[in-house]
């Protein structure tokens, strides 16, 4: 009876602190343009290294960029600002053609690269 009584204070007890952190971690997805296997590892290591994303997973069918983040350390425009500093467009922050004259010319979507991959 004791240790039925001890899970379910420890369950309870971690139940309650999972649900306070529940508002701070977001899940949303956006357009970032790219091409090929490349790009992905470019986009999703630009969206990883900003401080609070837990998860970036980039479809290059879609142009979909799936990210969880803390939205304590990490605003929605930091991890698209990102994104544009390593070459890729995103809905508000365009990649300045410095930035994408870095691209591989196969990654290079503003030019008409097709996927290779």
């Amino acid at each position: 009876m004791k240790k039925i009584l001890l899970i379910l204070a420890v369950f309870t007890f971690t139940a309650g602190y999972a649900q306070k952190g529940d508002d701070t971690v977001k899940e949303t997805t956006f357009k970032v343009e790219g091409v090929c296997g490349m790009c992905e590892k470019r986009i999703e290591s630009a969206a990883l290294r900003t401080k609070g994303v837990k998860l970036a997973e980039w479809d290059k069918e879609s142009k979909d960029l799936r990210i969880v983040y803390n939205s304590k350390k990490a605003t929605l425009e930091d991890i698209q600002t990102a994104v544009s500093v390593d070459g890729h467009d995103t809905p508000t922050t365009k990649a300045d053609s410095t930035n994408y004259a870095k691209l591989p010319n196969c990654c290079r979507y503003r030019d008409g690269a097709k996927c290779n991959d």
